[in-house]
């Protein structure tokens, strides 16, 4: 059975610019404080390493392990090796983590991913590795009240992903619920943590805050 976890802002150390457990290498706090916190992480999951992504709101799923050195550009990785966390970093979009028994996937939920199809992509090479059963957790991300776009970006996307809209006055998508579509649509069970990280001041939001860390979801067989 897998093991699900989601971080916060609490823990780790960091820079005056970020609250302490940031594990974005890429948003300006210092490198050593980032390998410290993925440390902190590991250590307290009860982990050998975690496996990150170079995150590019794309839909290409890579396969890793723990002989994979370099770190793989992407939004989905997945894996069949035990004690190896697979990390998907946030702060907004949504972390999707999904369990199908004898492998796993952490996937990087964007806005263009969703349209991009990753969430359908990361399945359909979870069955490739064996997977007839699926789990899906869905942990903390911006909600659909609070995810506003202007009118022409709102009409596209929801045109193309219906179960993302609001309303044209509000102009604001839900990529949470179209989330849940496609994994309904696929025939995959789901759990949501039903927090904003908007909202939340526990939470990295680069909504609410312009800089911001980075959260992580992690998953481990």
């Amino acid at each position: 059975m897998a093991r699900f976890y989601f971080s916060s802002i609490y823990g780790g150390v960091s820079t005056e610019a970020y609250a302490a457990l940031n594990l974005g290498d890429h948003v300006g706090d210092s490198p050593i404080h980032v390998s410290e916190n993925r440390d902190v992480l590991a250590r307290q999951l009860g982990l050998k390493s975690i496996s990150f992504m170079n995150q590019v709101h794309g839909s290409a799923v890579v396969q890793v392990d723990s002989t994979t050195k370099q770190i793989p550009t992407c939004d989905a990785i997945v894996t069949t090796e035990k004690s190896l966390g697979l990390a998907v970093l946030t702060a907004d979009c949504i972390p999707l983590l999904i369990d199908g028994e004898n492998c796993i996937a952490a996937i990087h939920v964007g806005r263009r991913g969703l349209v991009s199809g990753v969430i359908t992509e990361s399945i359909a090479v979870l069955k490739n590795l064996g997977a007839t059963r699926f789990k899906a957790v869905l942990g903390p991300s911006i909600c659909g009240k609070c995810y506003e776009v202007d009118l022409t970006m709102y009409d596209e996307i929801s045109s193309q992903l219906p179960s993302t809209s609001t309303s044209r006055e509000v102009h604001s998508l839900d990529l949470p619920s179209g989330a849940i579509d496609e994994l309904t649509k696929l025939g995959v069970a789901t759990k949501v943590h039903h927090i904003c990280t908007m909202e939340s001041p526990d939470y990295f939001s680069y909504r609410r805050s312009g800089i911001a860390g980075r959260m992580a979801g992690v998953i481990s067989l």
